[in-house]
């Protein structure tokens, strides 16, 4: 075989690698609809159920948390695709998000920082860390991302239910996105 015919073939592999990798990369929006709920729920309850908002934030983070780990290593296995370098990279970018939020704690709560303005800082903290998961996991999260940084920054000019229009916006930008940015086959879902 020729040298310059066995190049074209590697060129070819791997260009086909990366295009099924693009293509089958986050096919379900489970996760997506998951965080969409959650993020509705908990950002309603900043409105409407203050008192129970940091519990229901301290049980349904590390739960979605679990559930979007466990239906997305179900979903690469069924796929054939899993690999498990993918799986640490994804539960390190989105574990750091935790540590993140409990810094953003040990600074806001013993100068007394209100409720809203630490769930401000929390939201523009999530948005951060979601769009830069978005530049380098999945380019799904670009648009969340951004929603939920403008949103920390917008809530305190919204009226009369700030924290149910953010929650809403967020959970909107989600599905919107995951099903707008899908993979351009027809077996996307």
């Amino acid at each position: 075989m020729h040298p310059e015919r066995k190049l074209e073939e590697d060129i070819a592999f791997v260009r086909e690698a990366v295009e099924r990798r693009d293509r089958t990369h986050y096919r379900s929006i489970a996760i997506a609809v998951l965080w969409a709920v959650i993020l509705a729920t908990g950002h309603s309850l900043n409105d409407f159920s203050p008192h129970y908002s940091p519990l229901y934030w301290c049980i349904a983070t590390p739960a979605g948390y679990l559930l979007s780990f466990r239906i997305g290593a179900r979903a690469a296995r069924t796929l054939g695709i899993a690999n498990r370098s993918d799986g640490i990279r994804f539960g390190l970018h989105w574990g750091s998000l935790f540590v993140a939020i409990a810094i953003v704690l040990f600074i806001a709560l013993p100068h007394g920082l209100e409720h809203s303005m630490i769930s401000q800082f929390i939201t523009l903290t999530a948005g951060i860390t979601c769009f830069l998961a978005g530049l380098h996991l999945d380019r799904r999260l670009l648009v969340p991302g951004v929603v939920m940084v403008l949103c920390a920054a917008a809530v305190d000019y919204l009226a009369p239910y700030p924290w149910t229009i953010v929650g809403l916006a967020i959970a909107a930008s989600l599905i919107v996105s995951a099903i707008w940015m899908k993979p351009r086959d027809k077996n996307a879902f």
